[in-house]
């Protein structure tokens, strides 16, 4: 029995998945994010070690029963002369074992599409896109690191938009709505300006700590507050400019609709998010469709792939 590793590294959460050659899950286990400008490359090196630990200990097998791993981490290839710096840690992590490295959108479209032509938009902590076409010709878009105002419609940037709203309601500069109380109650403020104290002086503006204040954000959509639905449907058309910009770029000519997918917490945010956004594809010859797997199986999807191609 062959067995394929598939492991999907996002800023917040690494998850490794072990399939047998059948695509049946064996084991799995979920570390932290390793985003390698966050951990390091030492510490991007100890996760994944430990990750291959833990799953094939839980299955009960050894490195060499791996026929191929597919390591999708987020930030790979932003900086090209730092991947080659990556594939190196993670192959010392590996032990050794066959495989490949690639960005977490990679294996993200690989599971919401099967592998097929089309695209998919990944909005977690941070936020980016990808898509193939029919003839194998793969395109990114967004990325950009969030300090450089990047990462738009993201978890973080949803986290962001919240407290900036905050900051109006609280001047006097927007009437205050539920969302100025359910800040200030998230937050547990005595006084509004304890948010400088909190997030900056306490959290150090940690992103994974501001992105996590982002499902207040659809809770307050469904409570009838127009800031935050007004936040949910600027994250969705800055979503959409990512799958616009790759249409384009994959040169899709309007002769059949591209399905579009997305994957990551903000879509799991539901209607508030997923609505505008189908509607927005739905204008430029897109289908919004639901993901057909989680990343992490993608990434199993893509370590056969590449396996057999190998071969």
């Amino acid at each position: 029995m062959k067995y394929y590793l598939g492991i999907d590294g996002g800023g917040t959460k690494t998850k490794f998945t072990l399939c047998d050659e059948n695509l049946n899950k064996v084991s799995e286990y979920t570390g932290p994010g390793c985003h390698y400008l966050q951990v390091g490359f030492d510490g991007l090196e100890e996760i994944i070690s430990s990750g291959l630990r833990e799953v094939t200990a839980a299955a009960k097998i050894i490195d060499k029963d791996i026929a191929f791993a597919f390591a999708g981490c987020a930030g790979y290839g932003d900086v090209a002369a730092d991947a080659p710096l990556i594939g190196d840690a993670i192959q010392r992590g590996l032990a050794g074992i066959p495989s490949r490295v690639g960005n977490d959108c990679e294996n993200a479209l690989a599971g919401a599409l099967g592998d097929a032509a089309g695209i998919n938009i990944i909005a977690g902590t941070g936020s980016v896109g990808c898509g193939r076409n029919h003839r194998g010709d793969f395109a990114r878009c967004g990325g950009w690191h969030h300090v450089m105002g990047g990462d738009e419609g993201s978890g973080y940037w949803i986290s962001w938009s919240l407290l900036k709203e905050f900051q109006r309601q609280s001047d006097g500069r927007d009437a205050r709505t539920l969302l100025y109380e359910e800040v200030r109650r998230a937050l547990e403020l005595q006084t509004d300006d304890e948010i400088v104290t909190r997030v900056v002086g306490q959290w150090k503006l940690d992103r994974t700590k501001i992105a996590a204040l982002a499902p207040l954000v659809p809770e307050l959509c469904n409570a009838g507050d127009p800031h935050a639905k007004a936040i949910l449907q600027e994250a969705a058309a800055e979503l959409a400019d990512f799958a616009f910009a790759l249409y384009e770029r994959l040169g899709f000519d309007g002769s059949e609709i591209v399905p579009c997918s997305g994957t990551g917490g903000v879509f799991k945010m539901g209607s508030p998010v997923t609505g505008p956004f189908s509607r927005l594809l739905a204008s430029k010859g897109m289908e919004y469709k639901e993901p057909m797997s989680e990343p992490d199986m993608g990434a199993v999807i893509l370590a056969m792939k590449y396996a057999a191609q190998k071969e």
